[in-house]
């Protein structure tokens, strides 16, 4: 029988507010633990992150897949990357949610937080 970890309850707007300016590249990690506070080896999970504007949750403004980082060495690490042509079109205020899957499907969201995103000077 597999047993399934149980992952951390964390607080709603639980991660911290990220501020940038439009189209600059940036590097969100996010590292997962269960419900003890213990790290969960997420090598084999799909791990993914949303954006929605504020306020409006049914609408994705932007949806990316995590990358697992290997060479992390608790093995509970992602890293989302956001490149310049995923935002130079955004700005306002946004809530960010990562999310990781495991086997045998399921889905949790690790908590949200605020992403500001400030237009770009011409």
């Amino acid at each position: 029988m597999t047993t399934i970890p149980t992952l951390s309850n964390i607080n709603i707007n639980s991660l911290d507010e990220k501020t940038f300016i439009a189209g600059t590249y940036q590097e969100l990690p996010f590292d997962v633990f269960d419900s003890y506070g213990n790290p969960i080896n997420i090598s084999t999970f799909t791990c993914t992150w949303v954006l929605s504007p504020f306020g409006q949750p049914n609408t994705v403004s932007l949806s990316k897949t995590g990358e697992y980082q290997a060479g992390y060495a608790t093995h509970n690490r992602f890293i989302v990357c956001l490149y310049s042509t995923d935002t130079a079109s955004l700005s306002g205020k946004y809530v960010q949610q990562p999310i990781v899957t495991g086997n045998p499907g399921y889905e949790f969201r690790m908590g949200q937080g605020y992403v500001n995103i400030i237009d770009a000077i011409a």
